[in-house]
């Protein structure tokens, strides 16, 4: 197991600077595809080559990101290639139509390479893609939407990774982080929680890293759109400086940067018993221990 993580946080931007252009990004007739795909394309690289240059284990991008038709030609491709899991937001799918709606779902991905497959074996093969349907949309998602002529397509499934290198980690879609349920299902189950947003409430999710990060006792990362900035990360560290490990301010702001998360102190940390603290992080919450 890696004593720490490399993860390039992607915040990207759209183009849009209003509500009205980022509806006009997308085919309202086509199942919000894309109208211009080959623009995300180049967002995509701009990551890729920041997650290359310091040879990150993740590089993750925001909700909504890039398109279907991309994940196999390139994301697999540029996964297997570099050995970097990479995690970002699907345009909308369409589904098959349901009592005459149009029904669409929004979805992230992870593409992981074939070199961390369990039982996997040189020389490399391919990447595998990993769909994650996003559980609940927001308000203003649901709006868009509906005032388009598509019905959102919920779901109930969360997905949970397990890796004896890079530790167990999960992928949340924006308006799933606030779900109650879901975050005390993770609680002990995992050293990472990687969100991808489409967030205009930068402060609400900003105060809930800063909540989680000690509750689920572990690294929380959330990518979101360039459009509105925020990013951000936390670790449960005990020194309070240390705890938030980045955040990134402003509108508009289109970069990708490489922070280190720890990993192996941190398992050891959450599978210790209560009276063997490691100086180093914050004490686990109550009855953390009775989950383990």
């Amino acid at each position: 197991m890696l004593q720490s993580l490399k993860i390039t946080v992607g915040q990207v931007t759209d183009g849009s600077k209003t509500s009205e252009e980022f509806t006009n990004l997308f085919d309202k007739k086509n199942g919000m595809k894309y109208k211009s795909p080959h623009k995300q394309l180049a967002y995509f690289y701009k990551g890729v080559k920041v997650a290359r240059q310091d040879q990150a284990n993740f590089l993750i991008f925001p909700e909504l990101f890039l398109p279907n038709d991309y994940l196999e030609k390139y994301v697999a491709k540029e996964a297997e290639e570099s050995n970097t899991i990479i995690i970002g937001g699907l345009e909308w799918t369409e589904r098959p139509n349901r009592n005459g709606n149009r029904v669409i779902g929004n979805h992230a991905f992870v593409a992981i390479p074939s070199i961390l497959k369990k039982n996997s074996s040189l020389p490399k093969s391919k990447a595998t893609i990993i769909k994650i349907p996003k559980m609940f949309p927001s308000p203003e998602e649901e709006t868009l939407l509906n005032k388009n002529g598509y019905q959102f397509q919920s779901n109930n499934r969360l997905y949970l990774f397990q890796s004896s290198t890079v530790g167990n980690w999960a992928v949340l879609i924006c308006f799933d982080y606030l779900n109650l349920p879901i975050q005390k299902i993770l609680q002990t189950k995992i050293q990472t929680l990687f969100v991808v947003a489409y967030n205009k409430d930068l402060g609400y999710f900003h105060t809930l890293s800063d909540t989680l990060h000690r509750i689920l006792f572990c690294n929380v990362v959330v990518c979101n759109s360039g459009n509105y900035g925020g990013s951000h990360s936390f670790t449960p560290y005990r020194k309070v400086h240390q705890r938030q490990v980045f955040e990134i301010k402003g509108n508009q702001v289109d970069t990708a940067t490489t922070i280190e998360l720890p990993l192996k102190l941190l398992v050891e940390e959450q599978k210790s018993v209560s009276n063997s603290h490691n100086s180093s992080f914050m004490q686990k919450p109550p009855n953390y221990d009775m989950n383990l």
